[in-house]
């Protein structure tokens, strides 16, 4: 059972179990149909081809729902067929369906496979056109879910067809001013006792037995109970359903048919419970602040809010308690200013039972300006810190060092010269008046010497 307003999964139990989908096989066959047929107008052919098989030995053949068509008639249309098919579930409509559209009842359960393999089957495998108990025809519920459901959405007459209680049928020999035809799924019939507000289409199912082959022949002793198949939509107050049963028994414990139809009172109290027990919530607003995050150098602010950017409405139970679901933040320790609003800070994950409901993207609230002064700080204390600074610095260091040492090396050596000197001079000086004679003396000898040579 899903809700076809939020795709949300209400009720799920043995979805991928194969079992017989009976007439319910005509929804793939009337989508098939819709995929191919060009005008529905159109006149079919009806060769007894497409009767030969209910007129056989087999068991499960005999007896079939029909739409009481005539071989060889020649006023029928395809239009006359897709409603004999989904309405009365007339096992000839749907022969002729598969001669006209496939070129063969064989080809066109080809057709079918594909079909089936193209919308995501997984456990589906058809056998025939009208669904009638064969090993080989079986489904699931989930898969007859998705067969139901693409046919919905990209076929409008689909649920036009499906969802008409009476046709009118042409002409033949036995109805020579024609002759109505009428839905089986008494769920839609407002003066049956299973009528169910709402309820629009779409295929019952039923096969009473199930007939098997000892040794090659057909034992009408060797059977087991058959069960029911039904497929419906139903609306009230805005929202939608799809709801897939298999496998409802067709007899009760004691083999006999019972008081009810169970596949009927199932989905009546589907649907009752469903339309009574849930509700389309606002589970979290846009622009719903969420957290707080640190700012570093912000001005006049050391926190910005984080809002959502989106509303997100789900389909909840009425006595649900809003804290059974929970938020689950981003890691977002500090932003650094200048932060811009709207600036995208994660998601925020939105969880019910373990499960994910959304991921809804996060923002910043508003903007927060840089602060110029924390700013300039800063930028001082990086430069003062960065190790070029820190590099030239300490060159700066050993180049006036060394300008010192070599500024004092060079003014002792003045120093020292300067003493030398100071030394020579002294030497060079008389010391007393003895010593000045002689060297006045010397003197005057060398002199003489000079001027005699």
């Amino acid at each position: 059972m899903v809700n076809l307003d939020t795709d949300i999964v209400i009720v799920s139990k043995n979805a991928d179990q194969k079992l017989y989908p009976a007439s319910t096989t005509k929804i793939m066959t009337c989508l098939v149909a819709l995929e191919n047929v060009k005008d529905f107008n159109e006149k079919v052919e009806v060769p007894y081809e497409c009767f030969n098989e209910f007129w056989g030995s087999n068991p499960n053949y005999v007896g079939v729902s029909n739409a009481e068509i005539e071989p060889l008639q020649r006023n029928l249309t395809y239009q006359d067929c897709l409603y004999a098919l989904m309405l009365p579930s007339a096992c000839d409509a749907a022969n002729i369906i598969a001669y006209n559209v496939g070129g063969t009842l064989e080809h066109f359960v080809e057709m079918m496979n594909d079909t089936a393999e193209k919308i995501g089957c997984k456990n589906t495998r058809f056998a025939n056109a009208h669904g009638l108990f064969n090993e080989n025809n079986y489904s699931t519920a989930y898969d007859m879910y998705l067969i139901t459901r693409y046919a919905l959405d990209n076929y409008p007459g689909f649920i036009r067809i499906c969802n008409t209680y009476e046709y009118d049928m042409p002409a033949n020999s036995k109805y020579p001013d024609g002759y109505k035809i009428f839905h089986t799924n008494e769920l839609m019939k407002s003066t049956s006792d299973y009528y169910c507000e709402g309820v629009r289409g779409i295929k019952t199912g039923s096969i009473d037995r199930y007939y098997f082959k000892k040794e090659g022949k057909w034992d009408t002793k060797d059977y087991e109970y058959g069960s029911r198949a039904l497929v419906t939509t139903a609306e009230r107050n805005g929202y939608n359903y799809l709801l897939v049963t298999l496998g409802a028994p067709f007899f009760n414990e004691e083999g006999k048919l019972p008081e009810k139809i169970y596949s009927f009172v199932d989905h009546i109290n589907l649907y009752d419970w469903a339309f009574s027990e849930f509700e389309y919530a606002q589970v979290i607003g846009k622009n719903q602040q969420v957290m707080q995050v640190d700012v570093e150098k912000g001005e006049n602010a050391d926190k910005v809010g984080i809002v959502t950017t989106e509303d997100f409405y789900t389909l909840l139970p009425k006595t649900l308690d809003e804290s059974a679901i929970q938020q689950i933040k981003p890691v977002v320790e500090t932003l650094t200013a200048p932060v811009e609003k709207g600036m995208s800070v994660g998601e925020l994950e939105l969880r019910l039972n373990g499960e994910t409901l959304a991921r809804i993207p996060l923002v910043t609230e508003s903007d927060i300006p840089l602060d110029a002064v924390a700013s300039y700080r800063e930028k001082l204390q990086n430069i003062l810190t960065a190790p070029q600074t820190i590099a030239a610095v300490i060159i700066v260091a050993v180049l006036i060092a060394a300008l010192v040492v070599i500024r004092t090396v060079n003014k002792n050596k003045r120093r020292k010269a300067a003493e030398m000197q100071k030394r020579r001079k002294i030497q060079m000086a008389p010391r007393s008046g003895a010593n000045r004679n002689i060297y006045s003396k010397n003197k005057s000898s060398i002199n003489r010497n000079i001027r005699r040579k």
